[in-house]
């Protein structure tokens, strides 16, 4: 329960400094995290990571879609790393339907603990941007 917690708590402080700090990108980057993580606690409160989750799935492929988005629209590198970290995360979704064989722990701790690295990075870019900003060319 505790780590439910711990990770909404990153998560609210990423969307906070990307509404206070960051561009539309990054706030865009942050809701994206943000309505994901809603919806799958919503769609799926207690997976039990023993076959593929697939609403969690079809979340992170939404996901994935929308950070290529975001990396389509600018030259900076945070999205392509958010991209594909995402990325990860969808080939663990794959792996876990092609193999049945891998155990629920590993399957979940990919999944959950590949956002970390995410949210992180669109807090340094949302610090980033308003640095950015204040440098003239």
């Amino acid at each position: 329960m505790w780590s439910v917690a711990i990770y909404y708590l990153v998560l609210l402080i990423t969307v906070a400094v990307a509404i206070k700090r960051g561009g539309p990108l990054e706030r865009w980057a942050a809701y994206t995290a943000l309505i994901a993580s809603i919806l799958t606690s919503a769609v799926n409160p207690f997976p039990t990571w023993t076959d593929i989750e697939l609403n969690i799935f079809v979340i992170d492929v939404l996901v994935l879609l929308s950070f290529w988005l975001i990396a389509l629209k600018t030259h900076s590198f945070w999205p392509y790393w958010i991209t594909g970290w995402q990325l990860i995360a969808i080939f663990g979704h794959i792996q876990k339907y092609m193999f049945s064989e891998i155990l629920a722990r590993p399957y979940s701790l990919l999944s959950v603990y590949i956002s970390y690295p995410i949210l992180l990075l669109i807090i340094y870019a949302s610090g980033s941007s308003s640095r950015q900003k204040d440098v003239a060319a």
